[in-house]
């Protein structure tokens, strides 16, 4: 990503670092919660 692509121009690098956490995040909810649904 380039800094004219995020909508608030000081704080780019957060919102690339949080924007990829929270993708991270989410998937590691989905394959935690598909592994308990099929573990047992």
């Amino acid at each position: 990503m380039k800094r004219d692509d995020v909508p608030f121009q000081r704080h780019w690098l957060y919102y690339v670092v949080l924007k990829y956490a929270v993708i991270a995040i989410a998937v590691a909810i989905t394959f935690y919660t598909v592994y308990r649904l099929y573990s047992g």
